[in-house]
């Protein structure tokens, strides 16, 4: 039982994104700012000139709402905007895992849209450019452009969708959406 809650965590650690940057670069410039605004403070405390600016004249700058403090304020709400999309955003990798009792197998999505491509074109009997399989997270889209003349069953590109989904079987599960275009002049 230990292994597969091994394989558990290393299956996610090949899916997800790490935000363990983004949370370093952070907390590297908060301990700045911390540190600066510390420095600043015991100067003010033992009667010594400001590094840049004592702790009072920032109060009152800031307290001000000048044209540069609110476009400041404005770049950090900004700042704190993206990182809480950054921290509450997916951080999903474009990859699926494949059962497997013995190993960890993740594979790109791009494995599987050829996969289902391919047998879709197999099946139909179509050129392959003919033939585009797109994966996201829960759905593989598959169009299928046949020659104008040759009609091709929604059905049957479905079944193939299907069963190729079923073989593959991945994780998190997937679901086949098929669109079956107008046929074009050509071979």
């Amino acid at each position: 039982m230990n292994e597969q809650r091994r394989y558990r965590r290393l299956a996610r650690r090949e899916t997800h994104r790490s935000r363990s940057v983004a949370a370093a670069v952070v907390m590297i410039v908060l301990a700045l700012a911390a540190a600066y605004v510390a420095v600043e403070c015991v100067l003010a405390a033992l009667g010594l000139a400001p590094l840049l600016v004592s702790p009072s004249a920032a109060r009152d700058w800031l307290s001000a709402a000048s044209p540069l403090a609110l476009g400041i304020a404005g770049v950090a709400v900004l700042l704190g905007l993206v990182l809480l999309i950054v921290a509450f955003s997916a951080g999903r990798r474009a990859r699926h895992t494949l059962p497997n009792d013995r190993m960890v197998v993740v594979v790109d999505d791009s494995v599987i849209a050829g996969a289902v491509a391919r047998e879709t074109r197999r099946v139909t009997g179509v050129a392959p450019e003919r033939v585009h399989a797109d994966v996201s997270r829960r759905l593989v889209r598959v169009a299928v452009t046949p020659t104008s003349g040759l009609p091709i069953d929604a059905g049957t590109v479905q079944g193939a969708a299907d069963a190729t989904l079923a073989s593959l079987k991945p994780g998190p599960r997937l679901r086949a959406q098929v669109a079956v275009a107008a046929g074009t002049v050509g071979s």
